[in-house]
């Protein structure tokens, strides 16, 4: 046998797509698939598991549907029990190493996570501002931008082009402010409802807030009154939205070998 035909033979065609760690005992989602069409099934170490499934060992990944199928796993696992859920993308060569390059060399620190996140999930709230509400904002705050508001009102669309970048980064700047105030001021209005405060970054332009919160059982029904009140003395010029129970992303700290 050449030395080519050997690397071939010997070359691995699957690999170990991990999803999260979860406690041994937990149970899985009748015929739950995975990405690249796998089932997901556990790899079981002490009193912990990995949730993981087969893909192929030369498969790229990072399409849409390949996100949106870990995002499924993740969601649908950590409805039936406790889960440290790791990030796409996170590939094992096979169970073995699994146990052998993650569960094994850091089972206390999981357990201490998984233990960490037992009762608790995450909440995420957006908030998008109502853009004719926030700019009326700006424009009493702001004389600069009024006044050149005012000046290239009549103008025609190719006149003024300085003074309308400048308008333009002016806003910009007004609106970045306000986002940082009112994800301040969502962050602290809900934090005595939650474990943990996670701020985001923006993503949108419209974008008002954007918060994680870990939130105990307990404290569920009071955070979400909160999350409601505070809509309603935003409306009009905030819309909030609320997602949750997820899978505490926001809230898994980097691994030892990570950090």
């Amino acid at each position: 046998m050449t030395q080519s035909q050997a690397e071939t033979v010997e070359s691995p065609t699957t690999a170990c797509y991990v999803y999260g760690i979860v406690p041994a005992d937990t149970p899985l989602p009748e015929g739950l698939i995975g990405t690249d069409g796998g089932e997901v099934s556990l790899v079981r170490h002490g009193d912990l598991a990995a949730v993981v499934s087969e893909i192929r060992a030369d498969r790229p990944l990072g399409t849409r549907d390949d996100l949106l199928s870990h995002e499924r796993v993740v969601e649908s696992v950590a409805a039936q029990d406790t889960m440290v859920p790791l990030r796409f993308g996170a590939v094992v060569t096979t169970a073995d190493a699994v146990v052998e390059e993650m569960l094994a060399p850091h089972h206390d620190w999981f357990a201490d996570v998984v233990a960490e996140l037992d009762g608790r999930a995450q909440f995420t709230v957006f908030g998008t501002y109502v853009q004719d509400t926030v700019l009326r904002e700006v424009l009493t705050e702001q004389p600069e931008v009024m006044r050149l508001r005012e000046t290239l009102r009549d103008l025609p669309e190719e006149a003024g082009y300085y003074d309308r970048v400048r308008l333009g980064e002016l806003i910009v700047k007004a609106l970045e402010a306000k986002r940082q105030v009112d994800n301040a001021a969502l962050a602290d209005t809900l934090a005595p409802h939650a474990v943990a405060v996670a701020p985001r970054q923006a993503s949108a332009e419209d974008s008002a807030a954007d918060v994680a919160f870990l939130v105990g059982q307990e404290q569920r029904p009071a955070f979400e009154q909160a999350v409601d009140e505070l809509g309603h003395a935003w409306a009009g010029r905030v819309r909030l939205r609320l997602l949750g129970p997820l899978a505490a992303y926001d809230f898994v700290p980097a691994r030892p070998d990570e950090a």
